[in-house]
């Protein structure tokens, strides 16, 4: 039930920046002289799809392809009507998995989440972490009257989900096959801080991402955090 209030709550906010969004742009249209070029890409509506390459994992665990995706609705702030340099500002919910070999597991006896590599995760039907944020993003923007565009900002916001999700055989070896997920929330950080860049040209782009803090707590799991590359798309 609190994930739906946050997904109606991001749902209403992109509505809302959206339909302004729309309005300011036919407002512009109006007053602006006919041999004036509207501009419809102002990065306003931004879907960014990436693949994240996770630091500090231990040795024993081996990687995959591990998809996400951020979305985020952002307002755009011209220094100058006519300038090169805007700021924007809005909200955005960021989607990060992992697969690999490994599961993490919550050790009562030592109270630490931990990576465990076992045999039947190989074969198993599921095994992916995933890790969620809702975030606010602020970065600067430079945006050439040719198409060409640069951006770097800072993404500050509250981590809403880390699970773990199997499905497969039984990871003890015996018993009826299982089929799971387990949240962790007592050892992970609540808050996430990254910084990312795009570049690109009118409505695509290349993206970059680097997020500085730890998911779990100091002593409390492990030390890992994501680097993100992909592809970035504006649509208006």
């Amino acid at each position: 039930m609190k994930y739906l209030k946050i997904i109606f709550l991001f749902t209403f906010l992109c509505s809302f920046f959206v339909a302004f969004a729309q309005e300011e742009n036919r407002t512009e249209t109006k007053q602006l002289p006919a041999k004036v070029e509207v501009e419809i890409f102002r990065d306003r509506l931004i879907v960014d799809v990436f693949h994240s390459f996770w630091f500090h994992v231990p040795t024993h665990v081996s990687h995959k392809f591990n998809p996400g995706f951020n979305v985020a609705v952002l307002w755009d702030f011209k220094t100058k009507k006519e300038s090169p340099i805007s700021f924007g500002l809005g909200v955005g919910c960021t989607y990060h998995t992992q697969f690999s070999n490994a599961q993490l597991r919550y050790d009562g006896k030592d109270e630490i989440t931990k990576y465990y590599i076992n045999p039947s995760v190989d074969t198993a039907k599921l095994n992916r972490m995933t890790y969620i944020n809702c975030n606010i993003p602020l970065e600067f923007r430079y945006r050439h009257k040719n198409g060409f565009k640069f951006s770097v900002g800072v993404r500050v916001g509250l981590v809403a989900e880390i699970s773990q999700r199997y499905k497969g055989y039984n990871v003890d070896g015996v018993g009826p096959d299982e089929n799971y997920k387990t949240f962790f929330n007592t050892e992970r950080q609540k808050i996430n801080f990254d910084a990312y860049m795009r570049m690109g040209w009118k409505f695509v782009a290349v993206y970059y991402s680097y997020q500085v803090n730890r998911l779990f707590n100091e002593n409390k799991g492990p030390a890992v955090n994501p680097m993100s590359v992909g592809i970035s798309l504006s649509l208006f």
